[in-house]
C-alpha cells in the first residue's frame, strides 16, 4: 500500500478496520536532521476499535531500524524501532481528556477531517527517538579525554 494513504479516522475505528503497509524515511523530511541516512523503510499496522465507553481508538504499531546521528561524534548509530501507540480520536480540542483523567497507556488527538497517515506515522516515530542520541562509548566522553587537566579544575577546591 502506499504511504500517502488518508483515512477517515473514526469510520476506520467504527468499522474495526486494519491496514499494514511500508513509509519510506525519505519521505518523513522531520526525521531528517536526526537520520544518518534516510534511505530505509518501516513497517506500520493501523488497528480500529471503539472502547466499552464509545472513544474511536487507532492503534499504532511501528517497527524497523533507523540510522541515527551521534550527536557527539556525528557516526551512525543503528536504533530499532518497535512502537505501539494507542490513539483516541477526538472531533474538538473541548473533548480533549482532562490530564489528570488521561490513561497513560492513550493519547488523545484532535481530528476533524481526513487523516494522513504518514504524518501521524513520523509523528509517533519522533516522540520514540533519544533528545540527543549518542553511542554509548561517547556517553562517557567529557571533551577531557586528551589527558589534559580542565581549566576549571583550580576552581574545584574552592567550593
Amino acid at each position: 500500500m502506499p504511504d500517502e494513504t488518508v483515512i477517515d479516522g473514526f469510520e476506520f475505528a467504527r468499522m474495526r478496520r486494519e491496514l499494514r503497509g511500508e513509509a519510506a524515511l525519505s519521505r518523513m523530511q522531520r526525521l531528517d536532521d536526526l537520520l544518518a541516512s534516510g534511505s530505509g523503510q518501516v513497517k506500520y499496522r493501523i488497528t480500529g476499535e471503539i472502547d466499552e465507553e464509545g472513544h474511536s481508538l487507532l492503534h499504532l504499531d511501528v517497527e524497523g531500524a533507523l540510522k541515527l546521528k551521534c550527536q557527539r561524534c556525528l557516526g551512525e548509530i543503528d536504533y530499532p524501532l518497535g512502537i505501539r501507540s494507542n490513539l483516541m480520536l477526538v472531533k474538538d480540542e473541548a473533548d480533549l481528556v482532562d490530564i489528570e483523567d488521561e490513561d497513560p497507556d492513550v493519547d488523545s488527538i484532535v481530528v476533524t477531517g481526513k487523516m494522513e497517515i504518514l504524518p501521524m506515522i513520523e509523528d509517533e516515530i519522533l516522540l520514540e527517538l533519544p533528545y540527543a542520541p549518542r553511542h554509548v562509548e561517547c556517553e562517557g566522553s567529557d571533551g577531557g579525554d586528551d589527558g589534559r587537566e580542565s581549566p576549571f579544575a583550580v576552581l574545584k577546591g574552592r567550593i
